[in-house]
């Protein structure tokens, strides 16, 4: 693709984030966004005026690795331009995980068998011994037992779409489904803090790209990209975002003086920034 116009680069120990304004309907998104989420952040943005967090994006196919929903929200609000974080996709750094469910309520396993039958999902055997974060299958798993829920074709996207079917369904008898990670999902199974683990398969770099790329979502909270740093506090006014009169190229120009004036902070992994503790560097531009 055509080499896109950069406002302000950050070099992250070789992995480099380039700080961009691209033109907001080429950007592609790979997973659903849900709709109070959806509201509350757009009424954020539009109470700032401002996008304050670029959304992080493969350089080459334009697919959004982190930030659907603020991706979403821009294309609502009409914007011509979005700000977002350009990066290599491919780079080893970055890794594509799971965000897995979590059943805290007691419940009864005939009762979730129920859920499953109305759903098209059918559980199947798994040992125990085999570790779900090493399977690529829908794991639905227990503190001494687990199985495989397997739907009917191998659509990796009806498969998702299934998974979420039970969320809901769970959801709506009062189960109080919570998303975690992989390792989060472990330690509260073995240590009695959960009754149950849903892990959703396993989905790669390829697939993520080929399926937005052929205009198809994944169902919300599918994936979960972990990047070694990420930048904050871009600030960029909407009044920009929704410029008509500059190009592409000037809007960038616009972007790096603006950017420019700032002193950018980095934050290291484990320090907190404004009440949370990240696992990742920050980079935050501040006046």
């Amino acid at each position: 693709m055509n080499e896109l116009p950069v406002a302000y680069s950050i070099n992250h120990e070789g992995l480099v984030l380039d700080i961009a304004l691209i033109e907001t309907n080429k950007v592609l998104i790979h997973e659903d966004t849900i709709p109070d989420k959806l509201f509350k952040l757009e009424k954020k943005i539009e109470q700032r005026k401002a996008q304050t967090a670029p959304i992080i994006v493969d350089r080459n196919s334009l697919v959004v690795l982190d930030g659907m929903h603020r991706t979403k929200v821009m294309k609502r609000l009409g914007t011509r331009f979005i700000c977002v974080c350009l990066v290599d996709y491919q780079d080893p750094s970055i890794t594509v995980n799971r965000w897995c469910r979590i059943i805290p309520k007691t419940h009864s396993k005939s009762s979730v068998d129920d859920l499953l039958a109305s759903i098209d999902l059918t559980p199947e055997p798994y040992s125990i011994n085999i570790d779900p974060e090493k399977s690529s299958e829908l794991i639905l798993t227990y503190k001494d037992s687990a199985f495989k829920l397997v739907s009917t074709g191998e659509d990796l996207v009806k498969l998702f779409r299934s998974a979420y079917e039970l969320e809901l369904l769970l959801n709506s008898k009062g189960y109080q489904v919570e998303h975690c990670t992989e390792s989060e999902a472990k330690t509260m199974l073995s240590e009695g803090m959960a009754e149950a683990a849903i892990y959703p398969p396993r989905v790669s770099k390829e697939d993520i790209v080929d399926l937005a790329e052929r205009g198809k979502v994944f169902t919300p909270k599918a994936t979960r990209h972990k990047l070694p740093a990420r930048p904050l506090r871009v600030n960029v006014p909407l009044s920009l975002l929704k410029n008509t009169n500059l190009t592409v190229e000037e809007v960038n120009l616009v972007l790096r003086e603006y950017l420019m004036k700032k002193k950018l902070v980095r934050i290291n992994p484990g320090r907190s920034w404004r009440g949370q503790t990240y696992d990742e560097t920050l980079y935050v531009f501040k006046d």
